[in-house]
């Protein structure tokens, strides 16, 4: 009995820490500028992995909360971005220039 507790008392510990770390900061995320549609307020990424939601690498299409946040970016820029899951989608929150 007190083994059970003490692996369900871990796997509790081990989720909450995560939650914690997860809403603490946000990820941020380096990638590249492959594709850009701001008529749909949409921009295709080249990224590196994203492990705060366990995905790999990957080239991939994302909405952006106002287009108008695409302004000034260019195919081939390099940046770095923080994105949030929203219902079914992945919405970017912030997009930067890397440095």
């Amino acid at each position: 009995m007190q083994r059970r507790f003490f692996s369900w008392a871990l796997v509790c510990a081990t989720f909450a820490a995560s939650v914690t770390s997860a809403l603490a900061a946000p990820e941020w995320v380096r990638g590249e500028i492959t594709k850009m549609a701001p008529e749909r307020a949409q921009v295709t990424l080249k990224h590196e992995a994203i492990k705060s939601i366990g995905m790999d690498a990957m080239t991939m299409p994302y909405k952006v909360s106002d287009a108008s946040v695409l302004k000034g970016y260019k195919v081939g820029d390099v940046v770095r971005f923080t994105v949030k899951v929203q219902g079914d989608q992945m919405l970017i929150d912030a997009l930067e220039r890397a440095k």
